[in-house]
């Protein structure tokens, strides 16, 4: 029973984060990377179109209008703290920041730099896919929205570690 006590936070938030994504699982199809930058996209825009607090409202609803399956919208502001996230809900208000994924990286991190650095690119990475309850490969698209918030999302390669 020890060990247990001495397991790293980052792992316990990764197994809830994990716990949380099998919740939302949705279906299994397939997603391509151009899917993904438009969803990324269009839901930029929509934060412009309609503010922050209802776009993000939106992108976490699951009849939001920006899930499908393991498709889904989520957004943290430059500390790691998730603003919105279509794939669980309940990380919503949570930092992020320190979580690592499977392969020890911290995927939430990177996102942010990348976002916040360049306004927008591709991130590949080991994370849980809600679809297939394995570690995948997941290929992220992110883009700035302002100098404090990033946005995007991400397909799955498939094939496990």
């Amino acid at each position: 029973m020890e060990a247990a006590a001495a397991v790293p936070n980052g792992i316990i938030r990764l197994a809830l984060l994990i716990l949380g994504m099998l919740a939302w699982a949705g279906g299994a199809r397939a997603h391509t990377a151009e899917e993904v930058k438009a969803l990324t996209e269009r839901a930029v825009a929509h934060i412009h179109d309609v503010g922050r607090e209802q776009a993000f409202a939106d992108f976490t609803r699951p009849d939001g209008g920006f899930v499908d399956g393991e498709l889904y919208i989520y957004c943290q502001d430059a500390s790691g703290v998730v603003l919105a996230h279509g794939g669980n809900p309940m990380l919503v208000g949570r930092n992020m920041a320190d979580v690592r994924g499977p392969d020890g990286r911290l995927a939430n991190v990177e996102i942010n730099q990348l976002g916040l650095s360049k306004g927008s690119g591709w991130l590949e990475f080991r994370w849980p896919n809600p679809a297939t309850k394995r570690i995948e490969l997941k290929v992220a698209y992110v883009m700035k929205v302002d100098n404090r918030t990033v946005c995007g999302s991400g397909y799955y390669k498939g094939g496990g570690p």
